[in-house]
């Protein structure tokens, strides 16, 4: 016992310093985040789920009841995470929070892993505080309620970790199952957990594997070949998720609800030490906080000094993490200063990051990777630095981690707000849905519920099963006529008339399920179903999950 202590005393120290980054999320209920929504995205996640739709994509309860294929185009892992919780029977309020509290405490445990690679114990330890007490940290969750962009920081090292592994871990001509398969894992979870932010990683992610090469002898084309089985192994894995949101992207009005260029942040906003609880608005005068942070800013200055005079000590890994750092960092300043405007307005899908002050995401990543020239400091004033960084990382910045207001708010609050079924609640039609996207046959949003089977024409039906997913009905037409049923038609969808195949097609106005029918009697059947071409791309998904998880265990326990 007092040997596992002593090997892993950083480890449990992190979890106890947590404490007061996540303390504000045992309190009852929920709190007044910004996007409370998915709170309502996870109800409907796990009752697709438990209808047998599996992975989920099409839900059927936003937009009045016409559903959405949410689950098609919005990061599903995170969702994934808070459906296991609630089906071990916490509530989803609940399950949201664990997922928050884990996305704090996490990222904390893989920053100091990852630091380690490059740093001594001490330091990695000190950097994965300032990581977690980053005050955009703090922003993304109590304030935004981003619970995608929230987690995604506890990948971001992981994917670095498993970038170093595999440089550090193979030998000439030879392959790394095990590392290419923690690298592969690591990148499809973040690119599962959140798109932005994978998008904003990635070219500074090539960024790197190009420099880890490039500094190597002799071995530039096995590493290339490690890398770049490590890439593919990630798509792969993902591949079910994000080639759909991708082609299926096209089929969805090309709209964001916020423009870019009302959302770059001042100078004095990045370091200026204020902290708010409001929202970002055109202007300098938006009451959420885009301050970078005392501590990583201190980190950030000394190790550029101290990197200008140590730069020759530096080993080989040490340098090109250090620069990539330093260009990372870099980047990302200029990406929220509006004379970045150019390439926002020129780069594909940039717009749909709405917020340039995102970058902070990227900024919180690179500003710890300035603790590498510390690394070289002797004696007393390195424990003191140590002691120092890890104190006031939680000193200043510990009071930032509690929401404005506790709400104390349960589950059947965020549904009726968020879900108009069977009938919409107040708040609903006071929110809007703004926030999706609508398909491109839709002219207007729908405004009020529909019956599952509706028609400007005179006919007779009775509904005799339906789910939201899955509807029965018994049609009296007294002419040829056109029906439609109150979804939003979608790839997936399927309809069958008294045995036979039903052609659905979109109608107007709204984009719904539209279909043709005889006079006559009819039983109707139409449901969602997995497109067979999605079901090849889910099956290539399972099949590299399941591979690469097998060499990743089977390799490191062997290790």
């Amino acid at each position: 016992m007092i040997k596992f202590f002593k090997n892993n005393i950083y480890l449990i120290l992190i979890v106890v310093l947590s404490l007061p980054a996540i303390w504000a999320l045992f309190h009852k209920g929920f709190y007044g985040a910004s996007d409370d929504i998915h709170i309502a995205w996870l109800f409907e996640m796990d009752r697709v789920i438990k209808l047998g739709q599996i992975p989920p994509r099409f839900v059927p309860d936003l937009s009045f009841g016409f559903g959405y294929p949410l689950f098609n185009f919005i990061f599903p892992l995170p969702f994934y995470l808070g459906e296991i919780f609630h089906l071990l029977s916490f509530s989803f309020v609940d399950s949201i929070k664990i997922v928050f509290g884990l996305s704090l405490l996490g990222s904390a445990v893989t920053m100091y892993f990852f630091l380690k690679e490059v740093l001594s114990r001490e330091l990695a330890f000190s950097g994965a505080l300032i990581y977690l007490y980053t005050p955009y940290r703090s922003t993304d969750v109590y304030i935004r309620g981003a619970f995608g962009e929230a987690l995604s920081f506890v990948f971001l090292p992981l994917v670095l970790l498993a970038a170093v592994k595999i440089y550090k871990g193979f030998s000439d001509k030879k392959i790394d199952p095990g590392n290419i398969s923690f690298f592969s894992l690591s990148l499809s979870a973040l690119i599962l957990t959140h798109n932005i932010v994978s998008y904003m990683f990635f070219p500074f992610l090539l960024m790197l594997l190009l420099l880890l090469i490039l500094t190597t002898r002799n071995k530039k084309m096995w590493l290339s070949i490690n890398y770049g089985l490590g890439i593919l192994g990630a798509l792969l894995i993902s591949l079910y998720f994000w080639l759909p949101a991708i082609t299926e992207s096209s089929l969805m009005k090309y709209e964001t609800v916020f423009n870019f260029v009302d959302h770059f942040p001042t100078l004095k906003q990045l370091f200026t030490p204020y902290f708010g609880y409001g929202a970002s608005v055109p202007g300098p005068y938006d009451g959420m906080s885009f301050f970078i942070g005392l501590m990583n800013l201190a980190v950030v200055a000394a190790g550029t000094i101290l990197g200008i005079f140590l730069w020759r000590k530096f080993k080989a890994l040490e340098g090109v993490i250090f620069i990539w750092g330093m260009m990372v960092f870099s980047v990302s300043m200029f990406m929220m200063n509006f004379r970045s405007s150019f390439l926002w307005s020129n780069v594909p899908l940039l717009p749909y990051f709405q917020f340039p002050w995102r970058f902070l995401t990227m900024i919180t990543l690179s500003s710890v990777i300035f603790l590498i020239p510390l690394n070289y400091l002797k004696g007393f004033w390195k424990y003191a630095l140590i002691g120092g960084l890890s104190l006031l990382a939680i000193i200043l910045n510990a009071g930032y981690f509690k929401p404005h207001d506790f709400l104390e708010r349960g589950d059947e609050y965020y549904i009726n707000r968020y879900i108009p079924v069977p009938q919409a609640s107040k708040e609903y039609l006071e929110t809007g849905e703004e926030y999706l996207r609508l398909p491109n046959e839709t002219e207007v949003r729908p405004d009020k519920n529909y019956p599952v089977i509706f028609s400007d024409n005179k006919f007779g039906h009775s509904v005799k099963e339906t789910n939201g997913v899955y509807s029965k009905i018994n049609i009296e037409a007294p002419d040829d006529m056109i029906l439609n049923h109150n979804k939003y038609y979608f790839p997936g969808w399927v309809g069958k008339i008294d045995g036979n195949d039903l052609k659905l097609s979109a109608g107007k106005p709204f984009g719904q399920i539209s279909f043709e029918v005889t006079k006559g009697s009819h039983l109707v059947e139409i449901y969602y179903k997995e497109p067979s071409n999605k079901i090849i791309l889910n099956l290539i998904s399972l099949s590299s999950f399941t591979l690469f998880l097998i060499l990743a265990l089977k390799y490191n326990n062997r290790k």
